[in-house]
C-alpha cells in the first residue's frame, strides 16, 4: 500500500508540474452571432394615403401620423426601422431634395462612402435618389420619391442596436433587398 501512495503522490506532483508550464496564451477572437434571415416575402399595403407600395411579411406597418401619412416600417426581428416621411410639395420640391442631401450628408464624418443611386420609373411617375452609406454609421440607407410635382417621401434605415457595420452586415444585405422592393413596387395613387 505504501508504494500506492508514492504512484498517487508522484501522479499528483508531474500534474501540478505539467499544469503550471509557462506556454504563451493568445486572446480568443472577437466573433459574431449568426444571423439568419428569413426568404423575402411580400405584401401590398392598404392605407389611405396618396402612395401604395409593398412590404415584407417579416415586418409591421406603424403609423406614427394618420393625417400626414409619416409611417414606420419596423422588423422587430432585426430591430430595424425603415422611417417614412410624406410631405405634400408646395413648388417646394428642390428643398425638400436639398434637405434629404443635408440629413443624408451628415453621416459623413462617419462614412467611408456614399453611393448615390437615381431612381426612375417614368412610367409610374416615379423619380428619386438612394443613397448607399458605407462604414460606421448610423443610417446606412436613405432615399426619396417623388412625382416631381405634388409628392415627395423620405426614407432612411436605422437600427434599434450600436452601430457595427461588420456584425449588421448580413441584415443590411436582407433590408437592401426589402427596400429596392419598396422601391421598385411604389406607386402614386
Amino acid at each position: 500500500m505504501n508504494k500506492n501512495y508514492r504512484i498517487i503522490i508522484g501522479l499528483l506532483l508531474f500534474t501540478m508540474l505539467y499544469s503550471c508550464r509557462n506556454e504563451q496564451q493568445s486572446p480568443r477572437p472577437f466573433g459574431y452571432f449568426r444571423i439568419d434571415t428569413p426568404p423575402h416575402k411580400y405584401k401590398n399595403t392598404d392605407l389611405d394615403c396618396p402612395f401604395q407600395f409593398k412590404y415584407s411579411e417579416q415586418a409591421k406597418i406603424i403609423i406614427m401620423d394618420k393625417q400626414k401619412c409619416w409611417l414606420n416600417i419596423y422588423y422587430p426581428k432585426h430591430k430595424a426601422t425603415i422611417y417614412l416621411t410624406y410631405i405634400k410639395l408646395n413648388g417646394d420640391l428642390k428643398e425638400n431634395i436639398d434637405n434629404t442631401q443635408k440629413l443624408t450628408y451628415e453621416h459623413q464624418i462617419k462614412a467611408t462612402k456614399i453611393e448615390r443611386i437615381p431612381v426612375s420609373f417614368p412610367d409610374k411617375k416615379v423619380f428619386g435618389l438612394q443613397y448607399k452609406l458605407s462604414g460606421e454609421v448610423a443610417s446606412s440607407r436613405q432615399f426619396y420619391l417623388t412625382d416631381s410635382t405634388s409628392n415627395y417621401i423620405r426614407g432612411s434605415l436605422y437600427f434599434d442596436a450600436m452601430v457595427n457595420s461588420d456584425s449588421l452586415k448580413p441584415v443590411i444585405k436582407y433590408m437592401d433587398i426589402d427596400i429596392q422592393e419598396f422601391i421598385n413596387s411604389f406607386e402614386w395613387k
